[in-house]
């Protein structure tokens, strides 16, 4: 059989209706990320004793584990999890029903986390040193070091990395559909249950997947031009 463009076009229709989804579960744990990253970044820049080597291990370890092992491990871990707790409890209510988007999220988030930080750590300590010190000696706490001299100038560096996140999270997002959770993938290959024509479908899910990671590329150039150019303002 040859390629059906007519059923790619049916297919892409499909998927383009789940990019919110595809974006939920990408956006949120964007942010998830960036907060709780730049938590753990300050921690290992300020090497604080105890929560320093915590921080490192967990960042060492999710880093080191497959995407999808830990939407696995996630998804088993709650539903079971949560069906003791119900049986305990007397509840009415089971793990199937249970949003499996909310465990994708939470999955995701966790890869996110690991990565995102590293990134933010990267961006703060490429400022130097005598920043640090400049800082200090004028009188500027920790917390006013970083909000006024090292975030404003290590920003620049760290956002063209955080685009890269962003576009690693949207494509890492696809794995959702393992856990049956309808989002660009899943909307695709749902059209070609009937006629398992899965390379139209496949090939239409890529297309929605590149669109977006080129949306997301310009729109952060265009955002890292104008960070740039203020930046460079306040240092004049």
């Amino acid at each position: 059989m040859g390629f059906d463009i007519s059923f790619m076009i049916v297919a892409l229709k499909e998927a383009i209706k789940y990019i919110p989804v595809t974006l939920i579960l990408a956006v949120i744990p964007l942010i998830i990320g960036s907060i709780i990253g730049t938590i753990i970044a300050v921690i290992r820049i300020y090497n604080i004793k105890v929560l320093s080597k915590l921080v490192q291990v967990f960042v060492v370890i999710i880093r080191g584990i497959p995407l999808v092992v830990i939407l696995y491990l996630v998804y088993f871990e709650t539903t079971n999890e949560f069906d003791t707790i119900a049986a305990k409890f007397n509840w009415n209510i089971h793990s199937k029903d249970i949003n499996v988007i909310y465990i994708a999220i939470i999955a995701i988030s966790i890869s996110a986390i690991a990565n995102i930080s590293e990134t933010i750590r990267g961006g703060l300590i490429s400022v130097g040193k005598g920043q640090f010190e400049a800082a200090y000696s004028i009188g500027l706490t920790r917390s006013q070091t970083l909000r006024r001299i090292i975030i404003p100038q290590g920003l620049p560096v760290i956002l063209p990395s955080l685009c890269s996140n962003f576009i690693g999270l949207i494509k890492g997002s696809s794995i959702a559909y393992l856990i049956t959770v309808v989002d660009i993938m899943n909307g695709a290959l749902i059209t070609a249950t009937g006629n398992y024509k899965f390379l139209e479908a496949y090939i239409a899910a890529a297309i929605v997947y590149w669109a977006l990671c080129v949306c997301v590329e310009k729109a952060s150039f265009i955002f890292e031009k104008r960070l740039s150019a203020c930046v460079k303002g306040e240092v004049l």
